[in-house]
């Protein structure tokens, strides 16, 4: 792409751009880094939509959709245009052919994500059902965030089909497996899940596909791709890129000294029609769509590696011969976020609301999350420290901080409720400690990675 001829026809015509770029006082690039940088806070929430997108565009839409995690405080309401739709379809109808061969294979496609507004989950239930009208092959439900529901419908009618499209997050898969058990038939390898919403490591991708009695090395048991609301798609696993996770999975040494982590990354062909930066490890895109990015930061942790850099890491070329050039990697999120089976959780925001609690809740000034495992399922337990130790405040502050996450996040409030349905279980629990107890030099909030 022609970056640069792309930043002058915004900076021409988008109204939006215009304005952020006075107000950053810019006047011309000598250089493609004199352009300022723009996220998600400065740009898409500063300027109505309206004002984002060329205009004879904006007359052409057809959908209204909100943002992934549209939290109260910060959703970006996105308009969207029937010809997107119709080359996302096609997309993804390519795709499930591709690895799932559903132009041959009868297949129950099963949609687990919050509906409602969200573009994420609004939008692949509108696709998975088109496909479903134009195929004989395929038949979709849509039980969204329901997921006994979903698991009744995969039980009632799962052997009919020769195989079941689970698509969901990542984090829901071992709530299903749990609420599955007792139906073998649908853990003899009929099950695969291409998901959304977060990062997921290597190690679970291999535990998932045994206990849903696939091999271990199958690709496309757990799949996923790169992309969010703002930057549409920006990458896509292939049998290849997960080939080569797989590798360095396995050898930790590679790993460790390509990437600093013996945790392989995931691992991604980039998309070609998106220029991406690499700047103090968060990932900078810049692309035309109906709302071009010039220079957005993602707040992604990432990179892109080129296969030369692979090869004289020692990685074999068996590993390397179908892969591109340059590979785009991706750790997760950059920013003060935790994920919640999805959805975004803002932890400044969590610390603003501990600290306008009355006396009368003797908050310490800080709290620690720490994210836990029971019998396969993932919860997050909050330690906070008061001033004075009362483990009779324990119900009032858990009670009173799910109503706030509730609250401050309509997709955290579409599924908390759901999930505790299908786990009869808090999936946030909280704990009191005396904060004498904690050896600390400054009151704030810790973030225990998991």
């Amino acid at each position: 792409m022609d970056k640069f001829a792309l930043f002058k026809e915004v900076k021409n015509s988008i109204e939006g751009y215009q304005k952020f770029l006075k107000q950053n006082n810019f006047d011309e690039a000598q250089k493609w880094t004199d352009i300022p940088i723009c996220n998600k806070k400065n740009y898409m929430l500063k300027y109505p939509i309206e004002k984002l997108c060329r205009q004879e565009l904006f007359k052409k839409c057809s959908l209204i959709g909100a943002s992934s995690g549209f939290s109260k405080e910060g959703s970006v309401l996105w308009l969207k245009q029937a010809d997107d739709e119709k080359a996302y379809i096609n997309a993804v109808k390519q795709l499930l052919i591709s690895n799932y061969s559903i132009d041959s294979k009868s297949t129950l496609i099963i949609v687990s994500l919050a509906l409602g507004t969200w573009i994420g989950g609004m939008q692949l239930a509108c696709t998975f059902r088109k496909l479903a009208s134009e195929m004989d092959n395929v038949i979709i439900a849509t039980p969204g965030m329901d997921l006994k529901e979903a698991v009744h419908i995969a039980k009632r009618f799962g052997y009919l089909y020769k195989q079941i499209l689970w698509i969901t997050n990542p984090s829901n898969i071992n709530i299903i497996y749990s609420l599955i058990l007792d139906d073998k038939e649908l853990l003899e390898g009929k099950i695969y899940f291409p998901v959304v919403g977060e990062y997921f490591s290597e190690n679970f991708r291999e535990k998932i596909a045994k206990k849903f009695g696939h091999n271990k090395e199958n690709p496309f048991v757990v799949k996923t791709g790169y992309g969010s609301a703002d930057t549409g798609d920006l990458g896509i696993e292939t049998e290849d890129t997960i080939k080569l996770r797989k590798y360095l999975n396995n050898n930790k040494s590679i790993s460790q000294k390509l990437f600093n982590d013996e945790a392989p990354p995931m691992m991604f062909v980039k998309n070609p029609k998106a220029f991406i930066e690499v700047i103090n490890n968060d990932l900078i895109v810049t692309k035309d769509q109906f709302v071009p990015l010039i220079r957005y930061n993602t707040h992604d942790n990432g990179g892109l590696i080129k296969k030369l850099k692979l090869k004289e890491a020692g990685i074999k070329e068996d590993i390397l011969q179908n892969l591109p050039d340059e590979i785009l990697y991706v750790f997760g999120r950059n920013s003060n976020d935790i994920v919640f089976y999805g959805t975004n959780l803002n932890v400044t925001q969590i610390e603003e609301f501990l600290n306008s609690l009355n006396d009368s809740f003797s908050y310490g000034g800080l709290f620690e999350i720490e994210t836990k495992e029971k019998d396969g399922i993932e919860f997050f337990e909050f330690t906070i420290y008061l001033l004075d130790k009362k483990d009779s405040l324990q119900k009032q502050y858990q009670d009173s901080l799910i109503e706030f996450l509730k609250a401050s996040s309509n997709e955290f409030a579409a599924k908390y409720d759901k999930l505790y349905s299908a786990v009869q279980e808090d999936l946030i629990k909280v704990k009191l400690d005396f904060i004498k107890n904690k050896n600390i030099e400054k009151k704030h909030h810790t973030i225990i990675e998991r």
